[in-house]
């Protein structure tokens, strides 16, 4: 599966090379917000876009913005995550290797997973922070495991980015990581006064009543149109089946499900083996991914950790098949757009054959959300099989009223 995930990083590579050699980049609006703080005035509506991130994180783009023009900074700063990516890389290899018995080949691939596949080459060609982002839970969970409760703070900085990973905490708690939860809290809270007291608290304002409000994007589903490739919640394929349904509906329902459902496997696993732990922080990942309707593709980073441990240490055989095939959807991000390009590239007879299957598969949901769903599937079944040898699924059976007649 790693292999394989691998070889779609090197196609998608290709892709950009070939096919696609100027992609949109996000990296001038981080680079206008940063020119624009530097002088005291942060400014969430770009020429670029709309920043959308929270004003501290602006101080890391102040290198970039006051040593280059825009051009150069974009190449600093696809070099910065190459560095990156190399050394996040490194430490899950090394990981890898601490908690399961693998050779050098199966480290390389490890590697080459974390740094080679479809989402890392993305970010890098899109001149994306996803990388930046999407490791600080893999860094996080790594130091968690090697009881360093800075791994809270880690976490604490993702929050700080994109608002949801604070959720991320249920699982410091469930796992009883309070040294943990109380660094969370100091990083946070710190990081936010310090950005108080550099921009002000009016910055801070206008990012919850202009630049957070804007990532929702409910309405773009109405009707039943399919949005692009970036979507993975699951708001997408009920706004198909659905189309007459006011698309805000959904995300209260999603909520409804996965809550239950995570709470669950939360008191079915246990937290005293690693691949309880990894199950649980997993579901958890997955479960906020579906709860937030503004989830994108590459937000799938943020599971790799967790995923790439589990291929390694899970050994129930239909948990690890759903985990398997699961890798192999994210690893596969294409959208119809791509398929059409490749297609057409090969042969234009090709391509209209192709799409009569590709256009209503990848129409309904995005590649990564079908990924995201076996996982969820994979955690869910893990923590019914451990419930059960434990005694807890009995248990919560007779909690909630579903017991049998006894038999003693």
């Amino acid at each position: 599966m790693l292999l394989a995930s691998i070889v779609g990083g090197l196609l998608t590579a290709l892709f950009y090379a070939l096919l696609r050699p100027s992609p949109n980049i996000t990296f001038g609006v981080f680079y206008a917000g940063a020119e624009n703080a530097m002088v005291g005035r942060v400014v969430y509506d770009t020429e670029y876009g709309l920043y959308v991130y929270t004003p501290v994180v602006l101080l890391l783009f102040y290198p970039f913005a006051f040593l280059f023009d825009l051009p150069t900074a974009v190449l600093a700063f696809r070099l910065f995550n190459l560095v990156w990516v190399a050394g996040y890389a490194a430490v899950v290899a090394d990981f890898v290797g601490d908690v399961a018995d693998v050779g050098r080949v199966d480290r390389l691939l490890v590697a080459g997973f974390v740094a080679g596949t479809v989402y890392p080459v993305t970010i890098v060609a899109t001149a994306n922070m996803g990388i930046i982002f999407g490791s600080l839970l893999g860094l996080g969970f790594v130091l968690l495991e090697r009881d360093r409760p800075s791994g809270g703070a880690v976490w604490a900085l993702a929050s700080l980015v994109k608002g949801f990973p604070a959720l991320w905490g249920l699982y410091l708690l469930r796992t009883r990581r309070l040294r943990a939860v109380v660094a969370a809290v100091v990083t946070g809270g710190g990081a936010t006064l310090l950005g108080i007291a550099l921009y002000g608290i009016d910055a801070y304002r206008r990012f919850f009543t202009v630049a957070a409000t804007s990532r929702v994007r409910i309405q773009s589903f109405a009707g039943g149109n399919s949005p692009d490739n970036e979507a993975v919640t699951p708001i997408r394929p009920l706004a198909q089946l659905f189309p007459g349904v006011d698309p805000a509906v959904w995300t209260p329902v999603i909520v409804a499900v996965v809550v239950p459902l995570t709470a669950a496997a939360y008191y079915l696993l246990s937290t005293d083996d690693l691949t309880d732990r990894a199950t649980l922080l997993l579901a958890t990942v997955v479960a906020v991914t579906f709860a937030m309707p503004t989830s994108q593709d590459l937000d799938v980073y943020l599971v790799y950790v967790p995923l790439v441990v589990l291929l390694f240490v899970e050994r129930d055989r239909t948990v690890h098949g759903l985990y398997a095939v699961g890798t192999l959807f994210l690893a596969y991000n294409v959208g119809r757009g791509e398929v059409r390009s490749v297609a057409a590239a090969v042969d234009r007879g090709l391509s209209e054959t192709i799409m009569v299957v590709a256009d209503p598969v990848l129409a309904f949901a995005s590649m990564p959300l079908y990924g995201l769903i076996l996982l969820y599937a994979g955690c869910l079944t893990k923590a019914w099989r451990r419930g059960r040898q434990r005694g807890r699924v009995a248990h919560l059976r007779r909690r909630l009223g579903l017991a049998g007649p006894s038999t003693e």
